[in-house]
């Protein structure tokens, strides 16, 4: 049985800004997971479950063009080297009726466009399989050393999450060192330093002064052409008789390192370092620290494959709010525009790169929620209706529900969830009032009120920079903050006006 685990709430946030609907099929189970609204017709249900058995028994992507433009696009899903089912992605309204027996030529390119985009999507899945199956055999193994099985227990739940921190491994290598009793305990990551992590004990020699220098000089001196990395680990019971480590320490010690490799994808290297010569490393340790190098190399894999996938998630989104935009001349590039007057106003505030960036997004992503408004009401050239002004105001809560799946814009969401809200507490979603409101969506406030009084609209022509400056200070202290207000000003004498060629002295 597949376990889909944290996949599901990918797969239904993927859905809901994709316009796809996207189905998992269990080689031996059927249908396990589908991200549609409704159950798909029985006609179709069946096609697909032909569609998913293709794919299966081809060990490879399939195609199902259709006359409609849309189609059928699947790949297989993998446990090891078996295939355990099938990942399958269509359009929303593909399934309302049966599915068309005629077919037409694919679109030039989107049927390798999708396999690129389905293969990253069901590494995800495999992934997690791939670890469920090394959990259950390392279950087996160790059952006869309980100390180390409690070890192994201990960390598994840290290293299965689909993000990956220093402060995780750093943990991980104390707790490591504790268990088997070594003076040191390391890991390397060449092109990660800032997630290196080294524990010792206070039985490290005098002489070893500098034990980051000592552990990256074991690391260095592994001879490249050693038959036992070949299985991605090597190892010294006694540096005096090991060539290239006697002359490292001033006392003998014994060493072993594993890869921190997954994928073909090399990471670095874990280790433990021991001055105690009356123990040898054995095979079990060995097995135990080469699992938990594998895991934190899943680790590290899903996250980069995660990240990836929200930037891609991210980039649809932006995609939407700016198609949103182009079909209405009154509102192209607003956002763009909002995020850029943002951006000033948070260098003007002296924001660090961290915020700053947490207001890039909220910025970019503040209208994403009006991609389910119609048309017809975003683009209305005359006053809204009570019913559907109150459509316009949930796009905040729209927004926020699309993208809260998304774990690294869990911090963006309040500025885009909040930007219309009131100084007073008048506004909406919540009524928050002052600096209750979070920084970014005031800021935010101040950057939409006045692109939107500078840009023309159905029911008004635009109204000059100064004369939209003018009215943001009317509303300081209402409206907007007011102490935001004195920076947009700022912003707007040192930045917009010269941009836009206003002359201040003659407006004044």
């Amino acid at each position: 049985m597949i376990d889909l685990g944290q996949s599901k709430d990918f797969l239904s946030s993927l859905s809901q800004v994709s316009h796809l609907h996207f189905q998992i099929w269990d080689a031996d189970e059927g249908l396990v997971f589908s991200s549609g609204p409704d159950e798909p017709a029985e006609p179709a249900l069946e096609e697909l479950q032909d569609f998913s058995l293709r794919i299966i028994s081809s060990a490879a992507f399939q195609h199902i063009p259709f006359e409609s433009g849309e189609g059928l696009f699947g790949v297989p899903l993998r446990n090891g080297q078996a295939v355990a089912g099938s990942l399958i992605a269509f359009g929303s309204n593909s399934l309302q009726k049966p599915l068309p027996e005629t077919t037409t030529a694919p679109q030039p390119g989107r049927a390798e466009e999708m396999e690129r985009f389905l293969s990253q999507v069901a590494l995800q899945v495999q992934d997690r399989l791939t670890y469920k199956k090394e959990m259950e055999d390392m279950v087996v193994e160790l059952t006869d050393n309980f100390e180390q099985l409690s070890f192994y227990a201990k960390i598994a739940g840290r290293v299965k999450s689909i993000t990956f921190a220093g402060s995780m491994l750093q943990e991980l290598v104390e707790e490591l060192l504790d268990t088997m009793r070594t003076d040191m305990a390391f890991a390397r990551l060449p092109e990660r330093p800032e997630y290196n992590a080294l524990v010792c004990t206070q039985k490290i020699p005098e002489k070893i002064s500098e034990h980051d220098d000592f552990i990256d000089a074991l690391i260095d001196s592994i001879p490249l052409n050693s038959p036992a990395l070949e299985e991605d680990y090597f190892i010294v019971n006694d540096s005096t008789t090991t060539p290239g480590f006697s002359d490292l320490a001033p006392d003998p010690y014994r060493f072993l390192a594993v890869k921190m490799k997954h994928n073909g994808n090399f990471y670095g290297w874990m280790g433990l370092v021991s001055f105690n010569l009356e123990e040898i490393f054995r095979r079990s340790e060995l097995r135990l620290l080469d699992s938990m190098a594998e895991q934190i190399a899943v680790v590290i894999t899903n996250s980069d494959l995660y990240r990836d996938l929200e930037r891609f998630v991210i980039n649809m989104v932006k995609s939407l709010v700016f198609a949103i935009e182009a079909k209405d001349d009154y509102t192209r590039g607003h956002s763009e525009r909002v995020c850029q007057y943002s951006l000033l106003m948070a260098e003007r505030l002296g924001l660090d790169e961290e915020r700053t960036k947490i207001l890039q997004w909220s910025s970019i992503l503040h209208d994403s929620g009006k991609i389910g408004i119609p048309e017809s009401i975003l683009n209305k050239p005359w006053r809204l209706k009570d019913e559907e002004y109150q459509i316009i105001k949930n796009h905040p809560m729209k927004g926020h529900t699309i993208l809260e799946p998304l774990e690294q814009l869990a911090s963006s969401l309040p500025g885009m969830l909040h930007h219309h809200e009131r100084y007073d507490g008048k506004g909406y979603p919540q009524g928050l009032k002052g600096k209750k409101i979070p920084l970014e969506a005031r800021i935010i406030a101040v950057a939409d009120t006045y692109d939107a009084i500078t840009s023309n609209r159905a029911y008004r022509p635009a109204k000059t920079p100064q004369e939209a400056l003018e009215e943001i200070e009317k509303v300081a202290g209402t409206q907007l903050d007011p102490d935001l207000v004195k920076v947009f000003k700022e912003v707007f004498t040192l930045d917009l006006a010269p941009e836009q060629g206003c002359n201040l002295e003659e407006q004044s």
